[in-house]
């Protein structure tokens, strides 16, 4: 086959994003709602984004040697009379190089190309092949070498010619695709007169999640809405924004254990717990029972909404990777709500962090439930995670690591 000669790139890449535009908008609405959002965006982000070629020079090998015969009749360097014989024996080097990526891109012609053309290749499984011939009475190394250089030097161009549209491509495809789904997704919403997550509209004091109680407390981070028509009830969720002010006033409480480490290095999970309870409902004014936030349990930092948890936050010492496994699997367990939204919070009193931060990393990953990393910052991660039991709804799960310091080294 003659390489790199349709469709071009610009032609290729235009269909699969707009062929992948109109299969979105093909979903049906109560899929588009019902399936985990984060799932459905890989999915669509994978359609369009390109593995490039690669060819691997350094391995290339010459796989075959046949005799054949050349016609000469064309060739200026030999005169041939009347009657004479113009097919001369010669020989056939078959040259074989290795590639990855996909194979069908070896049609596709790229933005910038060789006018001249390439020489015609074979393909077989992760490999592709061309031939050189030179008459076997006048052997010219160096002119085979030349040739056998300019031909292989011509792929290389055009394999690097077409990763830098990928390249362009892959960099822009998948915005589009993560803006179109979302717009779907939204239509979707509207169509069926519901709202999977409910803006909060929340009143802020002007001060920084310290730990001093602000003058202004804030509103209750969940309401209900008036539900449509029917009997459905939308799900009360925790508004994105309120979920980092939370998320940010337990992060600021290292700086509270590191002031002070006499007042910590003794406590137990609840009693540190409790630390966290008391700086949270200073920023926060409290529902029916007087406090926002509350325990359940031993661990548990929790909203509730009517009988059904919004927000939970639980705590756990640090006791390796199955521990943290586990821990992972309890507060599962506790979150039934669409798009919850909730916090792993980690005490360690090894010292490096570090190593501590990996294996948490390492875990969640290898959690059959998740599904991507959102997040990874100095001593915090946010992970989606997604139920075998209940694939419609996303998790947001964040970890935040704290050091309990220690009065005597242990």
């Amino acid at each position: 086959m003659y390489p790199f000669r349709e469709p071009d790139t610009f032609s290729l890449f235009q269909h699969m994003v707009e062929s992948t535009k109109s299969e979105i908008d093909n979903l049906e609405t109560n899929y588009c709602l019902s399936a985990p959002y984060t799932d459905l965006e890989n999915y669509f982000i994978n359609k369009v984004t390109i593995d490039g070629l690669s060819l691997d020079v350094k391995n290339m090998y010459i796989s075959n040697q046949s005799g054949v015969k050349i016609d000469a009749r064309h060739n200026s360097e030999m005169r041939f009379f009347f009657g004479d014989n113009a097919y001369l024996k010669g020989v056939k080097l078959e040259i074989t190089i290795p590639f990855s990526g996909d194979k069908t891109l070896w049609k596709v012609r790229p933005s910038t190309f060789c006018v001249s053309g390439y020489p015609d290749i074979q393909i077989k499984d992760n490999e592709i092949f061309f031939y050189v011939e030179f008459p076997e009475d006048n052997f010219d190394s160096k002119n085979v070498k030349a040739e056998i250089d300019r031909n292989v030097k011509s792929l290389e161009d055009a394999v690097k010619y077409l990763s830098n549209d990928i390249s362009r491509h892959n960099s822009t495809a998948p915005s589009v695709i993560k803006q179109h789904l979302s717009q779907k997704r939204e239509r979707a919403l509207t169509t069926t007169g519901t709202i999977a997550s409910l803006g909060i509209p929340i009143k802020r004091s002007n001060m920084p999640p310290t730990f001093s109680i602000p003058t202004k407390r804030r509103e209750r981070p969940t309401k209900l809405p008036s539900p449509s028509s029917g009997t459905f009830q939308p799900d009360p969720a925790l508004d994105e924004g309120e979920y980092q002010f939370i998320l940010g006033v337990l992060r600021s409480m290292s700086l509270v254990i590191e002031r002070n480490p006499s007042s910590f290095s003794s406590l137990d999970e609840e009693s540190i717990r409790d630390h966290f309870l008391i700086q949270l409902n200073g920023h926060y004014e409290g529902g029916a029972t007087g406090e926002t936030f509350n325990a359940a349990g031993k661990t548990d930092i929790l909203i509730r909404e009517s009988d059904r948890n919004v927000f939970i936050a639980e705590c756990k010492f640090w006791r390796g990777q199955k521990g943290f496994k586990d821990a992972i699997q309890q507060l599962l367990s506790y979150l039934t709500w669409r798009d919850a939204k909730c916090a792993l919070l980690i005490f360690s009193k090894n010292k490096d962090s570090a190593a501590v931060l990996s294996s948490m990393h390492d875990t969640m990953n290898a959690t059959k439930e998740y599904r991507k990393t959102i997040l990874q910052d100095k001593n915090s991660c946010s992970y989606i995670l997604v139920k075998d039991s209940d694939p419609g709804r996303e998790l947001i799960v964040t970890t935040q690591l704290y050091i309990i310091p220690t009065l005597i080294d242990e």
